[in-house]
C-alpha cells in the first residue's frame, strides 16, 4: 500500500473551507440516497409526482448554501473561476427558487390518470434528472475536496477519475432536465406575467452558450490534471 502524503497544520481558511465541504457532503449524500431509492420507488408505484414532495425543501436550502462557492471565488479563498462557478451556482439556484419554488405543478400536480398535468411525466423525470446528476455530481466532487483537505495530498485514483470523468454523462442529464423543467415553466409562467416567461425564455437561450462554456471548462481541468499526473508517474 502506497503512502499518503499527510495533509501540514490547517489554517483558519482550510479548515473553514475543510468543514463547508464536509457539511455540503454530508447533505448531498442524503439527498442522493434518498433520490435513488425513491426515484425507482415511486415511478414503478406510479406516483412519480411525489418525488418533488419529498426531496425539494431539503434540495433547494442545500443547493442554495452553494452560493457561498461564488463569494469562496471572489475573495480568492479558492482557485476556481468566480465567472464559471456564478455561472453554474446561479443556474441551479434559478431551477430551484423560480421554476420549482414557483411553479411547483410541473412536476407535482396529477391528473386522474396520475400524470402530471404539465407535460404528461416529462416534469418528474426532469425533477428526477436533476436528483441524479446534481447530487452524483456534489458527493463526488465534495468527497474529492474534503479527501484532498483534510486527509492526504495524494487523492485514491478512482476518486479522481470520477472527478474528472463522470461529468460527461452528468452534465448532459442535468443540462438537459433544467432545460425541460425551464420549458415547462414557460406556460404557468406566461399567465402569472411577462417578466418571469422572458427570463426563463432569455435564459434558455443563454444555455447553449452557457453550457459549452461550461463543459469546455470541465474538459480543461481533466486534460490539466491527467497531464500533471502523467509528468508525476
Amino acid at each position: 500500500m502506497e503512502n499518503q502524503t499527510p495533509r501540514r497544520a490547517a489554517s483558519p481558511t482550510q479548515n473553514y473551507l475543510i468543514a463547508y465541504n464536509a457539511v455540503c457532503l454530508a447533505l448531498w449524500s442524503i439527498i442522493t440516497l434518498r433520490a435513488f431509492f425513491l426515484i425507482p420507488t415511486l415511478f414503478a408505484l406510479g406516483k412519480p409526482h411525489q418525488l418533488l414532495e419529498a426531496l425539494f425543501t431539503f434540495l433547494k436550502w442545500t443547493q442554495t448554501i452553494a452560493l457561498l462557492e461564488i463569494v469562496h471565488a471572489a475573495a480568492g479563498l479558492v482557485r476556481a473561476s468566480p465567472v464559471t462557478t456564478a455561472m453554474q451556482v446561479a443556474s441551479r439556484i434559478l431551477v430551484v427558487w423560480v421554476v420549482l419554488e414557483m411553479f411547483p405543478q410541473i412536476v407535482s400536480v396529477t391528473n386522474s390518470l396520475g400524470r402530471s398535468v404539465a407535460g404528461s411525466t416529462m416534469g418528474p423525470v426532469a425533477f428526477a434528472g436533476i436528483l441524479t446528476a446534481w447530487g452524483t455530481t456534489e458527493v463526488i466532487r465534495y468527497g474529492f475536496f474534503v479527501w484532498k483537505a483534510a486527509i492526504s495530498e495524494k487523492v485514491p485514483a478512482a476518486l479522481t477519475w470520477l472527478r474528472y470523468n463522470t461529468f460527461f454523462v452528468l452534465y448532459p442529464i442535468g443540462i438537459s432536465s433544467e432545460c425541460m423543467l425551464m420549458y415547462l415553466a414557460l406556460g404557468p409562467a406566461a399567465k402569472q406575467g411577462k417578466q418571469v416567461d422572458l427570463l426563463l425564455k432569455a435564459v434558455l437561450l443563454i444555455y447553449v452558450p452557457g453550457s459549452y462554456i461550461l463543459y469546455t471548462h470541465m474538459m480543461a481541468q481533466r486534460r490539466k490534471v491527467l497531464k500533471g499526473k502523467g509528468k508525476s508517474a
